[in-house]
């Protein structure tokens, strides 16, 4: 069930938005289509500011930089298998394949993040589920290692 945001979250949608920030009770702040979308279809253009500040919330720009302060992207949920993803070049929120509306839409945090904010336990679900995600140059910390040793039945 999704639920509309309030507040510090809140879209402020005008007639043209597609995309809404919504909270899930199992996610918490997330976006979500309210329209569909095809397999190579551009969701967001997006801006921000660039600095050198990893927060829970910015996105690698490029190695040191992230964006913050984006309206939805940073707000994006993580899966194994997403149907989104994000162009660091451009700046654009490109759909992998189609979309219906009211859809959460999820990247891979591992394709932008050199180090993650934190690491996590991951149960998205999806055929090929890495279990505990991490930057493409982290390594997996004592939590991780123990979620995996369970996983790979070794704990």
């Amino acid at each position: 069930m999704f639920m509309e945001t309030q507040g510090q979250f809140a879209s402020n949608r005008t007639g043209d938005d597609r995309l809404s920030i919504c909270i899930s009770e199992d996610l918490g702040i997330c976006v979500r289509s309210l329209v569909a979308f095809s397999a190579g279809d551009v969701l967001d253009r997006f801006s921000g500011a660039i600095g050198p500040e990893l927060t829970q919330h910015s996105l690698q720009v490029s190695p040191g930089q992230h964006i913050t302060g984006t309206r939805f992207v940073g707000l994006l949920s993580h899966s194994c298998d997403p149907n989104c993803r994000l162009d660091m070049e451009r700046f654009e929120l490109i759909a992998r394949r189609d979309i219906a509306a009211g859809d959460l839409l999820m990247i891979d945090y591992a394709e932008t993040e050199d180090v993650l904010y934190n690491q996590f336990a991951c149960g998205c679900g999806a055929s090929d589920c890495r279990s505990w995600i991490i930057g493409r140059k982290d390594d997996v910390n004592q939590a991780g290692r123990h979620v995996l040793a369970i996983r790979d039945g070794q704990a």
